[in-house]
């Protein structure tokens, strides 16, 4: 990581043509940004992004934006470095957006987001000049795509699979995930994926078939596509507490001392909000739920507990996404203007070291209970053909080593299961609170996050 970026103190450059020469880059929209995307394509337009606005209106925007050839490689707070190639109108905002992973390429690229629908664009270039020195393209509506001709249920996130293109899947609020193929529109698998709302899915890295889900219920639920009536519960939140003030409707005597209304504590399972599969190691899931400032890391074969907690950030996380070239980094980003890197190699080392310990407790406490049940075998047999017992104290004490290595074992175990405690390794402190983040897909150095009507590109 360069010792310029944002998340030190430096001031180095790096003369790079094919990249931004500073470590700061901006992009000032007209509109809150919400939705971020990278695109994937290197032979043009590598520093290349989609945006989606958040207006509580009824018209919204798509833009494409592209770094300027001409941007100052002095950091200047208040001038832009990314310029406007191409906008769309679209009816409500995008909850995401992302780009047509390779292969697939055309002339045109295509662009997916979701909000009300499922929409597909067309992203070519026009050859017309635009601002900053560089190239306009077209964005043209290719598909909107609904399951129903009457009613669309909004969708709450989607994923692009990376080894079969053509696959995509969406979140609604109607409790279904819903499998599209892009090459024929239409809609190929719909299932019930949670009891309420689901507010994410992701398909697992290197897999066209496997993908999770997180929903209003609390859950993490893996599928496949191969079997879909079985799934499996890979995680749940644990209860939180909520306060609420008003009496129950018909209660009466619900005051306190002096008449005002009693507090009352109610426990809920809080929704999870949003998950990212680990781009590298499929076994790695990160999380987090309503209200919470900790984001959770999930593997997939200890189901149930998280393996450990990030906790860093002091306001709810608003986003999170995995480095797309190493296993071991995460970034967060908060309503506490944050924005933290995660390193959770060395957690990964402690863990694995903690089941290895865990296994051998267990397996000496298997072999000193047998000896100690040897022990006890040999002494009946001993006084039933009427010659002398061993020695009590002898199998007294295989006995208490049986009980000593058990509790060890037991301890072992307990210690693997207990969530390992992170700290950020790198940390930059944005001027608003952080909506959403990007990291660069071909050049991992990079990472965007956007904050009101700025979107920032950071250097790590």
């Amino acid at each position: 990581m360069s010792s310029a970026s944002p998340f030190y103190s430096g001031s180095g450059l790096t003369p790079d043509g094919l990249s931004p020469r500073k470590e700061i880059c901006n992009y000032f929209s007209a509109y809150p940004v919400y939705s971020l995307a990278w695109s994937r394509r290197e032979d043009r337009g590598a520093f290349r992004m989609a945006l989606g606005s958040f207006v509580e209106e009824a018209v919204n925007r798509v833009q494409i934006v592209q770094l300027s050839p001409h941007h100052d490689p002095n950091h200047a707070p208040d001038r832009a470095d990314f310029g406007l190639v191409a906008e769309k109108a679209v009816d409500y905002p995008l909850t995401k957006v992302l780009w047509q992973p390779p292969p697939g390429y055309g002339r045109a690229d295509l662009l997916a987001g979701v909000g009300d629908s499922l929409y597909l664009w067309e992203c070519e270039p026009t050859g017309e000049a635009a601002e900053m020195g560089l190239m306009r393209s077209a964005l043209r509506t290719r598909a909107k795509l609904t399951t129903r001709a009457d009613y669309a249920a909004p969708i709450t996130s989607f994923d692009w699979n990376q080894v079969d293109p053509r696959l995509i899947i969406t979140s609604s609020i109607d409790t279904t995930c819903t499998v599209w193929d892009v090459e024929t529109q239409q809609a190929k698998t719909q299932l019930i994926a949670h009891d309420r709302e689901v507010f994410d899915v992701a398909f697992v890295a290197g897999s066209q078939d496997v993908f999770a889900s997180a929903g209003a219920d609390g859950s993490i639920r893996m599928f496949d596509l191969r079997a879909l009536e079985h799934s499996t519960i890979l995680y749940e939140a644990p209860p939180a507490v909520a306060t609420a003030t008003a009496a129950p409707l018909g209660v009466v005597g619900y005051a306190d001392a002096g008449g005002m209304p009693a507090a009352r504590q109610a426990s809920f399972t809080p929704p999870l909000l949003r998950l990212a599969c680990n781009a590298i190691d499929h076994n790695y899931i990160a999380t987090f739920a309503l209200d919470s400032s900790a984001v959770a890391v999930i593997d997939v074969r200890s189901p149930g507990t998280p393996v450990m907690e990030l906790k860093g950030h002091r306001s709810p996380v608003h986003a999170i996404a995995w480095s797309p070239t190493s296993a071991a980094h995460l970034c967060s980003a908060a309503a506490d203007s944050r924005v933290l890197v995660w390193d959770i190699h060395q957690a990964l080392v402690t863990r694995s070291h903690h089941q290895r310990n865990a296994v051998a407790a267990a397996a000496q406490a298997r072999h000193l209970s047998r000896l100690a049940a040897k022990d006890d075998a040999a002494a009946a047999a001993a006084a039933a053909a009427g010659g002398l017992p061993k020695s009590p104290h002898a199998s007294a004490a295989a006995h208490a080593s049986a009980v000593q290595a058990a509790a060890q074992a037991a301890a072992a175990q307990a210690n693997d299961q207990n969530p390992i405690q992170v700290a950020p390794s790198l940390t930059y402190a944005a001027r608003l609170p952080v909506n959403s983040l990007a990291w660069h897909q071909t050049a991992p150095e990079w990472i965007s996050i956007g904050l009101g009507n700025t979107v920032q590109t950071l250097r790590l």
